[in-house]
């Protein structure tokens, strides 16, 4: 026969658990401040990722700089000169990305010859035009001096454009002995020129270039002529 425990054995845990309520919910101020201390850890890190895309993004159009100026010492070495700029602005077009013919027209800027030198059309923030009222934001800008767009190029063929490249503070970054004879330039991720790379005038070929600023995020590489020379002695075309 079963024995019935003693009432007090029974009451005992009922009072335990008395003393010991459910968990409660969160309120709504609690919920809140998690809220915003999760919206505060998110833009923290949003930071972070905005300037590892954007370091990735110039690297990337870095090496395509690096890959127009091989480009352009390979076409020299097979035609024994550099490319005129493309001019043509329809997509549709079957010139559209091909160098215009020589002689080269100087009277406005050109875009790089992509089609031409087989390279990519635009940097790391550009896309393709399909339309001729598309914008050209991302795509190359490209200058090239006279005599080095007609051929043979020479030991003794001299610069005539004086295609010169400033600093941030105007001082010069080339010379008259290490004068420019091609530039390309990326106007970067605002897709516009910055300081004298936006006043370029045919009668005023001042460029410039260095390191990213508030104010500077362009892009620019330039062929000197010492450089051009010396690729096309060592291929065997002076």
């Amino acid at each position: 026969m079963t024995k019935t425990p003693p009432l007090r054995a029974i009451e005992r845990p009922k009072r335990a658990l008395a003393r010991h309520p459910r968990g409660r919910g969160f309120t709504l101020v609690e919920l809140a401040m998690v809220l915003v201390i999760l919206a505060v850890l998110g833009a923290g890190l949003l930071v972070p990722l905005g300037s590892r895309m954007d370091a990735r993004d110039r690297q990337a159009s870095l090496e395509r700089l690096g890959d127009i100026q091989h480009a352009l010492i390979g076409f020299a070495l097979i035609h024994g000169r550099l490319p005129c700029p493309s001019t043509t602005t329809d997509p549709a077009s079957p010139l559209y990305g091909i160098e215009d013919p020589a002689p080269c027209s100087f009277a406005s800027e050109g875009r790089l010859p992509w089609r031409s030198l087989a390279v990519p059309a635009t940097d790391a923030w550009g896309s393709p035009r399909t339309a001729v009222g598309d914008d050209w934001g991302g795509h190359w800008h490209y200058r090239v001096d006279p005599r080095f767009a007609e051929a043979p190029i020479t030991a003794a063929t001299l610069p005539s454009a004086n295609l010169q490249i400033r600093g941030h503070d105007g001082s010069r970054i080339t010379t008259s002995d290490s004068q420019a004879v091609a530039i390309v330039y990326s106007t970067g991720p605002n897709r516009r020129a910055d300081g004298l790379n936006a006043s370029y005038t045919v009668t005023a070929p001042l460029y410039q270039a260095g390191p990213p600023t508030p104010d500077y995020d362009d892009l620019l590489a330039w062929l000197g002529r010492p450089l051009l020379i010396a690729r096309l002695a060592q291929g065997g075309r002076l």
